[in-house]
């Protein structure tokens, strides 16, 4: 409602006195100059599941996948399809997350602890939302080996029954040939304690908003569970990953990239066999297989038991949820197993999210990373975006699915490089070597287009993309030497 003065008939008192009676009557809005409201923070749950690959119902990863729990949380928010790690191993790819730096700037390539992993000087996720008001809990594997380095409520990772003495195959080859089908019970496993813990620490009523981190163990080795959940998975009807037909996989790859897929770090040679070779010989296979999705839908059920708490927030607020893994997981694929590559199925992971505001049901198809994890939790919770983090935030996305993002860049030892786009991959190895891979054409990669003259300027295009100076670190090559055969 607009009200003209005119100037000369009207006096400056009854024009006070007739706003004071439409403000009363409601006809105009009362502005009130006081301190602005304070701005209610969300509380943040972070879920990360170790050695989890796209084998989920929602990534259509194996026909076969039984995770409900899983697929519906990426149906309740956003779900990324093309997420990707920073390192195919533990350490360094939990490392690159909390802190929200590159491997190639800290050094950390692999499991064992490098040297000038300590001078990181940043602040941890964990310890930046504690330097902004929030309670932190962390439970579980989040870093290597334990929960985040700071919080007013930590759980270490509790540990599982162990199979009958003499029956236990973890490490007692090297191959990933350690399924067992435990005799116990759901509730006696630590995957179990971890989602019990977390629901238990969620419950809790504080002033405070709460950043929760929870790191499920499953479906990492040994690929122990339950009975019941392999029972869920027939011997009979497992299915193998798809081959190439009538050709080697291996006939167009750099023999580095073979090296590396034949002297993988889990004490890698048999008898001079590699690990494939080994699982062929001994029928081990599809075993495997079963083992691993048993082991997904054992840990698919653990989360859903957290996730079903989540429904009501005890402390009235508003929640933001992201689940990840830290990295992926071959089985067979190109002739690999375990982690340690930068192919697809090494580097792809499931990576969701779902909070206010969030449409439901929606997919992004640009690619992300763990790098993206930090600022994004720390945009999401209406936070400033520290300067010196490597990664992007999603929010972008997460309004338009569409919006481009920069590549995702996974590292796997000092000089080892990939560069994934929406449509392709580009690996670079330590001794020059290369691999390209049309996404669009080849999802499996099985077609090394490197030396392929027609591709030369996309290879040039994503070879800029890879970070010069890189920390030198431990070269892959110095391994290879070690396990010559």
């Amino acid at each position: 409602m607009a009200i003209k003065i005119i100037k000369g008939l009207v006096s400056e008192k009854t024009v006070l006195c007739a706003l004071c009676l439409l403000i009363y009557a409601g006809v105009i809005p009362t502005v009130v100059s006081a301190q602005p409201e304070k701005k209610s923070q969300p509380d943040v749950v972070f879920i990360i599941v170790d050695d989890l690959n796209d084998w989920l119902g929602c990534l259509s990863g194996h026909p076969d996948a039984k995770s409900p729990n899983i697929d519906a949380l990426a149906s309740s928010g956003m779900l990324f399809s093309q997420a990707y790690c920073n390192s195919p191993q533990c350490r360094p790819s939990r490392t690159s997350l909390n802190y929200g730096v590159y491997p190639f700037k800290t050094g950390t390539y692999f499991n064992a602890k490098f040297k000038d992993e300590d001078k990181i000087k940043t602040p941890t996720m964990h310890q930046f939302f504690s330097q902004h008001g929030y309670r932190v809990v962390s439970g579980g594997k989040v870093f290597h080996g334990g929960p985040g380095n700071a919080g007013d409520s930590l759980l270490k990772r509790p540990r599982d029954p162990k199979p009958p003495q003499g029956e236990d195959n973890f490490n007692a080859q090297g191959a990933p040939n350690d399924g067992y089908a435990l005799d116990v019970t759901d509730e006696e496993m630590g995957d179990f304690a971890v989602s019990q813990w977390a629901s238990k620490e969620w419950s809790q009523v504080t002033d405070e908003p709460l950043f929760m981190s929870v790191g499920f163990f499953r479906p990492h080795r040994p690929l122990q569970v339950p009975k019941p959940w392999f029972e869920e998975f027939p011997l009979e009807s497992i299915q193998r990953p798809n081959e190439p037909v009538g050709e080697d996989d291996w006939a167009d790859m750099p023999e580095f990239a073979r090296r590396l897929a034949r002297t993988h770090a889990h004490k890698p040679l048999h008898r001079g066999l590699s690990d494939h070779e080994y699982m062929l010989e001994n029928k081990q296979w599809d075993v495997t297989i079963r083992a691993y999705q048993a082991s997904v839908a054992f840990v698919d059920r653990q989360i859903g038991r957290f996730i079903e708490s989540l429904k009501v927030n005890p402390r009235g607020r508003e929640t933001v949820v992201m689940l990840v893994s830290d990295h992926g997981w071959h089985l067979g694929e190109k002739k690999h197993w375990c982690k340690g590559a930068l192919w697809e199925q090494t580097t792809h992971i499931p990576f969701m999210v779902r909070g206010p505001g969030i449409e439901p049901g929606t997919v992004c198809q640009q690619p992300v990373s763990l790098i993206d994890v930090y600022p994004s939790l720390v945009d999401l919770a209406g936070l400033e975006i520290p300067a010196w983090v490597d990664g992007t935030s999603i929010k972008q996305q997460l309004v338009k699915p569409t919006s481009a993002r920069p590549p995702a860049i996974s590292s796997y030892g000092d000089g080892n490089t990939s560069i994934r786009t929406v449509r392709w991959r580009y690996i670079r190895y330590e001794d020059g070597s290369e691999e390209l891979y049309d996404h669009q054409v080849d999802p499996n990669e099985w077609v090394n287009l490197a030396n392929k003259k027609e591709h030369e300027g996309t290879k040039k295009r994503l070879m800029k993309m890879i970070p010069t100076n890189q920390h030198p670190g431990l070269k892959v090559q110095s391994w290879f030497d070690k396990f010559q055969e």
